[in-house]
């Protein structure tokens, strides 16, 4: 027999919370472009159309397998909802400071708002992309969405973790802010989002692979495009970095909460 939810539980409070946060995180963040919506499907194009034309006609011939733009792309969305976390999560509480007065907000909801709408509009984005692009006639394999999806949730999930860690961060330290866009730079790099890992030399690689971005951005390449080959990568190692990463994330927020709230 199914277990009723009253409709004054906690559990109802705290999502309509979360869903009244979102609702404000929407209005902020795409209020905040004249093009609203469309920025998000811009952003990522920009990206692939200047790496695509410096980089293409040499990169692009080391992954036959699959276009180089929507390898491009698949990168870049994948790093995003890695580094748009640890962003937003750094001036979550701040931004949302007035509304902790009320009962039934709780500290850690303006970080779960933040962290869902991320993970929502960049599925939302990537999927209309990936839309066009079999409308386009590139061949896109949809057997193994079930290892797409896991790839951006535990990417999401890393970024999350550092996001509650950043957020307490700089809740003391105001220069954390200025520091993690600056250690964000080199991922792209480091990341695997503008060259395939298998066309690395062995000791680069070795090193590179300890980074879990790697596993994840080359693993969704796969599942989109089975031909691709892959060398080196797993879903446990990402796996394991994600629920340590975030349960450290969770655990210094708890114990710092008293703290946040009283700033």
């Amino acid at each position: 027999m199914p277990v009723r939810i009253p409709r004054s539980s906690p559990f109802t409070t705290q999502f309509l919370v979360i869903g009244a946060l979102m609702q404000r995180e929407i209005q902020t963040k795409f209020g905040a472009y004249q093009l609203g919506f469309i920025w998000f499907f811009i952003q990522p194009l920009l990206g692939v159309l200047v790496m695509g034309i410096l980089l293409g006609p040499f990169i692009g011939r080391s992954a036959p397998a699959m276009p180089y733009s929507f390898f491009l792309l698949n990168g870049f969305m994948l790093l995003g909802l890695f580094t748009a976390p640890m962003t937003v999560g750094m001036r979550a509480l701040q931004s949302n400071q007035g509304l902790l007065v009320f009962p039934g907000v709780r500290p850690l909801d303006p970080y779960i708002a933040r962290f869902v709408l991320e993970f929502v509009t960049t599925i939302f984005v990537f999927g209309i992309f990936c839309a066009i692009a079999m409308w386009m006639g590139i061949w896109i394999s949809l057997d193994q969405l079930d290892v797409l999806l896991y790839c951006f949730l535990v990417t999401w999930m890393i970024g999350c973790g550092f996001g509650l860690i950043f957020g307490v961060a700089a809740a003391y330290f105001s220069e954390v802010e200025q520091i993690v866009p600056v250690l964000q730079r080199p991922l792209m790099f480091i990341s695997c989002v503008i060259h395939p890992a298998y066309t690395l030399p062995y000791s680069a690689k070795e090193v590179l692979l300890k980074n879990p971005l790697v596993h994840t951005i080359e693993l969704s390449r796969h599942a989109l495009f089975p031909l691709y080959h892959l060398d080196g990568v797993n879903l446990l190692y990402p796996t394991v970095f994600a629920v340590a990463v975030l349960a450290a994330g969770l655990i210094l927020f708890r114990g710092h909460s008293h703290y946040l709230m009283q700033r």
